[in-house]
């Protein structure tokens, strides 16, 4: 039910404010995640890195739990490449966060190849069905060219990628 609200005797502007408003201020908010596990995100990244010959030589080691079985800690090696991979998980076993993180830096053709595959997977893994390998190939180096010169954020569908050159890392969330 809406309560109007008259302003000032001077303003004629009414204000329709539902009458419950204030109750759903203490709310928590719902915990966000992406719609992978730790399974489906191995098998996913695993399909989709063989789709272009570049990447298809990189591995997902398999994951270790870490931090009471809050984290899952992995490497996707590629040539000499490594990137660090961290999922964090949230109460329901799903993926939170997913973090890929390049030691050697942006400097490092490898480190980049390697980062540039890792972000092609991540996205034909969230998105098998809409986000073509021509999208995800366009998309990634989307984020890529706009973290340049400032980290950059991008949503993608109903989640969000951050990428940024120094530290050279992407955030999935």
């Amino acid at each position: 039910m809406l309560i109007p609200l008259i302003a000032g005797a001077a303003q004629k502007t009414e204000y329709l404010i539902p009458e419950n408003w204030e109750a759903g201020k203490s709310e928590a908010k719902e915990e966000s995640h992406l719609e992978l596990t730790p399974k489906t995100f191995q098998a996913g990244m695993g399909k989709h890195l063989k789709e272009i010959p570049q990447c298809s030589a990189a591995k997902l080691s398999k994951g270790e739990l870490i931090k009471d079985g809050k984290v899952v800690y992995q490497t996707l090696k590629l040539g000499s490449a490594s990137i660090e991979v961290i999922l964090d998980l949230s109460a329901n076993g799903k993926i939170a966060n997913a973090k890929f993180t390049g030691s050697q830096g942006a400097k490092n053709d490898a480190q980049v190849q390697a980062m540039m595959c890792s972000t092609y997977a991540v996205m034909r893994t969230l998105q098998p069905d809409y986000e073509t390998p021509e999208q995800a190939s366009g998309n990634m180096a989307h984020v890529w060219k706009s973290a340049a010169s400032k980290p950059f954020t991008m949503a993608f569908y109903f989640n969000s990628i951050k990428t940024q050159y120094v530290p050279f890392e992407m955030n999935v969330f």
